[in-house]
């Protein structure tokens, strides 16, 4: 009667574990959120121990910088007073690495470092080369011209002669190397010479040739260890207190122009109407790819999200796997009834028939039999 041993044994071992995946889910569903955030936090602290520290010590998200200049199609008109008429030349595409240094980690859960970024010229994704020539104003002299204009009509005869000395023009040819980071100037040395300290380069003039193979300054930012609420925090710049903000990726997008105009006494001016005319304009972006983006997602995105889903999936295999052994119970129970039924009703069938028998088997009456032989 009922299941077989066998069958019973699969039901209970169902059972148990139906019983084990729900207590398990249940007890995931309880713990996991805490443990996702508590292994989210400690990755992206800035800590020896943590997965994201050698990235932020040595970047690996490429950054990359496109410039793009205005070439000055018609200089000798502009000088005789007419509108300037330009043409846009690029990109040219330039990978950035960025790398830390002098890294010390302070008692007030921040951490001081200098940041290092070199540029290095990508032909693959250029339109063009660092030895094409642009034409475009010469900044040192129109910007002087400009800031003279005030000034004593004796001091710009000079400055007019000086530029003549040194042969410095309003428009100059250059290549966008040289432009980028640097060319040498015999304005640029003379001004050092007598006013030390008035150009934050010395002995070449380039838009960008602070950026390349230096630092940004010394900052000190908050690691989160202590209070992740203030992870990336800025604590200070170059000494300075109190200065706010997050250190982030993003994508930059910048113009450079001048503003330019004859100035009375200064001969290289000529008669360029006023105007302010663009130089160039590039745009910085990075974006996490390759081994990098693969290994975040997998620790921060895909396993918290796995696990997630997980706890809800075993919670409801496991009440799944729980409601067989009760159906296996029910079935059987069922099945003892009817049997039990069948077998009662088979008792009085068999006890009806027995008496009905033994009744044949009786002395009947002789009249009886006289009246069936007449039959």
């Amino acid at each position: 009667m009922g299941c077989s041993a066998k069958a019973r044994w699969a039901a209970g071992a169902l059972g148990v574990a139906g019983l084990l995946c729900a207590v398990l889910g249940a007890v995931m569903i309880v713990m996991v959120p805490s443990l996702i955030k508590q292994q989210v936090l400690k990755n992206v602290r800035i800590d020896p121990s943590s997965l994201s520290f050698n990235m932020w010590k040595e970047i690996p998200i490429p950054f990359y910088l496109s410039v793009y200049f205005f070439d000055v199609m018609n200089p000798n008109e502009i000088l005789k007073g007419e509108k300037p008429q330009v043409r846009e030349r690029g990109p040219y595409v330039y990978r950035e690495f960025r790398h830390k240094t002098n890294i010390t980690f302070n008692n007030n859960d921040t951490v001081s470092f200098l940041e290092y970024r070199t540029f290095q010229f990508q032909p693959s994704k250029s339109h063009g080369s660092e030895s094409d020539y642009i034409v475009m104003p010469n900044i040192l002299v129109l910007a002087a011209a400009v800031m003279m204009e005030n000034k004593p009509m004796t001091l710009k005869l000079i400055m007019t002669l000086a530029f003549t000395t040194l042969g410095e023009r309003a428009f100059m040819n250059r290549t966008v190397g040289e432009i980028m980071w640097g060319y040498k100037d015999p304005l640029v040395n003379l001004i050092n010479k007598y006013f030390p300290g008035m150009f934050p380069f010395k002995d070449e003039f380039g838009l960008f040739a602070e950026l390349n193979n230096s630092d940004s300054g010394l900052f000190t930012v908050f690691t989160g260890v202590q209070n992740i609420s203030r992870i990336h925090l800025v604590d200070k710049w170059n000494g300075l207190s109190k200065v706010t903000g997050i250190p982030m990726n993003c994508s930059v997008k910048l113009q450079l122009s001048l503003y330019m105009k004859s100035v009375a006494g200064i001969g290289q001016t000529g008669k360029i109407e006023p105007v302010v005319l663009p130089l160039l304009w590039f745009a910085e972006s990075g974006a996490m790819e390759g081994e990098t983006l693969h290994t975040f997602y997998t620790q921060l995105v895909l396993m918290p999200k796995v696990m997630h889903y997980a706890q809800y999936v075993l919670l409801a295999l496991g009440c799944v796997l729980l409601l067989v052994p009760v159906i296996c119970q029910i079935r059987s129970q069922e099945k003892c009834y009817l049997f039990w039924s069948s077998s009662k009703k088979g008792s009085k069938d068999k006890e009806a028939i027995q008496a009905y028998s033994e009744s044949l088997m009786t002395s009947a009456p002789k009249g009886s039999v006289l009246q069936e032989a007449k039959l």
